[in-house]
């Protein structure tokens, strides 16, 4: 069995694959902000964690705070463990001026697209940050762009101004905002899709690829709604990428 630690910026998640090479899961997750206040112990409410066997671990965190606060639990947990960055072997190849800087978030998702797919493509993933990551047929990651998430955006405009309110992102979003609450759905989620798509077509022009676009994160169904250009949706792309790297390093 495999557990799956993913901590983002947002929400921390465990995923328990009872066969790890099946790609099927269960999933408990917690607000990341929650996590910070909780000891170790708290973990053990995760009903994964009452079984009398040890389980492998396999760790994709972008919130190194976290990963050091729980990390002897992690060890004691696991037969065997693996914390994600990208010296960790993944089939892939990290064509960057700074690899070392790359989030670990991205370099799974990117593994787990090459292999489902293995055409070039764009993995958009909508979450905290909403960013693009390009992954080619010849296994390279070649860069990418992170923007402002839908959330993030929202929060930044109530926060930095004096009228403008949260909006429910989860309302009807049209081009023309007749009220403020429409305005700026219309400016939050309609620009993150065509910020997508420009991003998307001038990487396209630069590297003389034609690009898949592959949607994934928390965002990516409500992107998905709006977004007229084809284009594939896994929201779970994360947990495969950790799943399939696990695999890579445990024939190795």
């Amino acid at each position: 069995m495999l557990v799956a630690v993913k901590i983002g910026n947002s929400t921390f998640n465990i995923a328990l694959f009872k066969d790890p090479y099946k790609s099927d899961f269960e999933i408990v997750s917690f607000d990341t902000k929650e996590v910070l206040k909780w000891t170790a112990d708290k973990l053990l409410d995760c009903p994964f964690f009452t079984s009398e066997y040890k389980f492998d671990c396999i760790i994709c965190s972008v919130v190194p705070e976290i990963t050091n606060k729980f990390l002897d639990f992690f060890k004691n947990l696991s037969n065997k463990m693996i914390v994600i960055d990208y010296k960790t072997p993944s089939g892939l190849t990290l064509s960057l001026d700074k690899p070392e800087t790359f989030g670990v978030d991205r370099l799974v998702n990117a593994v787990a697209a090459y292999e489902l797919f293995r055409e070039n493509i764009a993995v958009v993933d909508a979450g905290t940050a909403t960013t693009v990551t390009i992954v080619t047929d010849k296994r390279e990651i070649l860069g990418g762009a992170i923007m402002p998430g839908l959330n993030t955006m929202n929060y930044a405009l109530s926060e930095k101004t004096s009228t403008l309110p949260l909006v429910d992102l989860n309302s009807e979003v049209k081009a023309l905002g007749k009220d403020t609450h429409s305005a700026i759905l219309s400016g939050i989620v309609l620009g993150t899709v065509y910020g997508i798509l420009g991003i998307v077509e001038e990487i396209e022009r630069e590297i003389n690829l034609k690009l898949k676009i592959l949607l994934t994160g928390g965002y990516s169904q409500l992107l998905s709604k709006y977004m007229h250009k084809e284009h594939l949706l896994n929201k779970s792309l994360v947990f495969e990428g950790m799943r399939l790297i696990y695999l890579k390093n445990i024939k190795n």
